[in-house]
């Protein structure tokens, strides 16, 4: 878990300072978590919803101007890759260093709520990121979307972990039905 946590936040601190160019060492440190872990399955299902989400989620800020960035765009209307990395790195927490917060919905809605903006306004801080209105105005914008988001991605990597019996009734149901 600890390990987990530490790596995260070398992704997290070398994207941000370093931007697409870290792109390399995350890779790295995404082949180490998936040496390190017996969750591979389910963390690469999620870092791939999470990667989706994320390009959806934060093109559509940056098209609505809630932010912007001066480096490492590809494609004008799409997030930079290390944002991506950003958000793989986030969801490869989901299951370790963050699982607490599978089984505390509660507490996950805060924690995106407050934890989700932090963040961002950190990466506007280290000048990764520009914003396009107050800092008051993109916290509230982000605490409306990483509440729920993070609420969600924690439902979902528990539901993987331990599916109620009747989605596995479910599952048999249908392998039967393609026989």
């Amino acid at each position: 878990m600890l390990l987990n946590f530490v790596f995260f936040q070398l992704i997290w601190f070398g994207s941000i300072l370093i931007g697409n160019a870290f792109i390399p060492l995350a890779a790295l440190i995404f082949f180490l978590h998936f040496r390190f872990t017996s969750e591979t399955q389910h963390d690469k299902k999620i870092m791939a919803i999470a990667a989706l989400i994320g390009v959806v989620v934060d093109s559509l800020l940056m098209f609505f101007g809630v932010f912007e960035f001066q480096h490492g765009l590809l494609v004008h209307w799409l997030i930079p890759p290390w944002l991506v990395v950003l958000w793989m790195a986030f969801a490869m927490t989901l299951n370790h260093s963050l699982a607490y917060f599978q089984k505390q919905p509660l507490l996950a809605f805060i924690g995106g709520a407050v934890s989700g903006p932090l963040s961002y306004l950190a990466g506007v801080k280290l000048g990764a990121i520009q914003i396009g209105y107050s800092y008051s105005v993109t916290f509230i914008v982000f605490a409306f979307i990483w509440g729920p988001l993070f609420w969600g991605l924690t439902r979902y990597i528990d539901w993987l972990n331990h599916p109620s019996p009747s989605d596995s009734n479910l599952n048999h149901l249908q392998n039967q039905n393609r026989s």
